[in-house]
């Protein structure tokens, strides 16, 4: 099975899976009960707050009807945050409540969603059960704790997700699950540790990571600009990332980088919205597919596919809030 190029792509170090029936808001963010129906903590809850930007987060959707699946994967890009929720409880317990429950929870919003090409079904996974079963035995022996694994061995005759919210998802689980190319190293434990032990500098190397990419999809976007005949180009910035003339007709341009493949939407600031709207023509230039490798300090991007959307004019249809403000009482 191919991740869509995902491990290609930007081979991460910290991995999640979330486990839903609601289809509303794949993708767009994670949303979890600071207590659970009782008031106590819950650990599949509470790992949504060690959730980081950069984290690759798998989405597994139990549907009505048909077979529960890992159907995509999206990328978090922070920052958490926390709100008052009102929510109702799932379960027996939950449904004979019958009362919503209100009280804080956290909202990591989501980016970059990519559906597989082909659903990790249960069916799927319990052809490999015996494999999955030993690995994660093996994971949890070196490990010496919890490691909040993704699946259960249910009955002790097949491979069920765990039955909560949000699981840890072992980056060897990852290899064992997803062909990638031979040339693309492993994740070593190492790393998975010392980016979770390490939370500043694994969100810089994230910043890092994001202003690299920009720099990348504006180069690109220039290049493109240039072969068109533009006479002038001059990089803003702020509310927009270039100014070009062509054919004596001035263009502002905002461009957006990712290395998701064939991304479905982009994050907009309220500026760029507005700025689009008072002036024409505007070009929103995406550039997705960027090949980011870091190596220490420094990160290495290349590659990407680039499509425009010429004399862009956001609609408010297309456009859902991704945050929110809260005031806090």
């Amino acid at each position: 099975m191919v991740l869509n190029n995902w491990w290609a792509n930007d081979p991460a170090e910290i991995y999640w899976m979330e486990i839903r029936s609601e289809p509303e808001g794949l993708g767009e963010y994670l949303l979890a009960p600071q207590r659970d129906g009782g008031g106590n903590e819950n650990w599949s809850y509470s790992l949504t707050s060690y959730v980081q930007p950069g984290d690759r987060i798998l989405h597994w959707h139990k549907p009505e009807r048909g077979e529960p699946a890992i159907i995509g994967w999206s990328e978090a890009v922070g920052p958490l945050e926390t709100l008052t929720w009102s929510w109702q409880a799932r379960g027996t317990r939950g449904r004979a409540r019958g009362v919503p429950t209100v009280g804080p929870a956290w909202r990591m919003p989501l980016a970059n969603y990519t559906e597989l090409e082909r659903p990790v079904t249960r069916t799927t996974l319990n052809a490999q059960r015996s494999e999955i079963l030993a690995l994660l035995d093996d994971i949890t022996a070196s490990a010496g704790k919890p490691i909040y694994a993704p699946f259960q061995n249910y009955g002790d005759r097949e491979l069920r997700a765990q039955q909560g919210y949000l699981t840890k998802f072992p980056a060897a689980l990852v290899a064992l699950l997803f062909d990638h190319p031979a040339d693309t190293p492993a994740i070593a434990d190492d790393r998975v540790r010392t980016a979770r032990a390490s939370g500043a500098q694994g969100y810089m190397a994230d910043a890092a990571k994001r202003v690299a990419l920009e720099r990348h999809a504006v180069s690109i976007a220039i290049a493109h600009y240039r072969g068109a005949g533009a006479t002038e180009i001059e990089e803003r910035g702020k509310p927009y990332d270039l100014r070009v003339v062509i054919d004596g007709v001035v263009r502002h341009v905002e461009v957006k980088g990712s290395i998701g493949v064939g991304v479905q939407s982009v994050q907009l600031t309220q500026g760029e919205v507005e700025h689009a709207r008072a002036y024409q023509p505007t070009d929103l230039f995406v550039v997705d597919g960027i090949i980011a490798e870091n190596s220490g300090d420094t990160v290495t991007v290349s590659g990407g596919n680039a499509r425009i959307w010429p004399d862009w004019l956001p609609d408010d249809g297309d456009l859902r809030p991704t945050h929110l403000r809260y005031s806090l009482p």
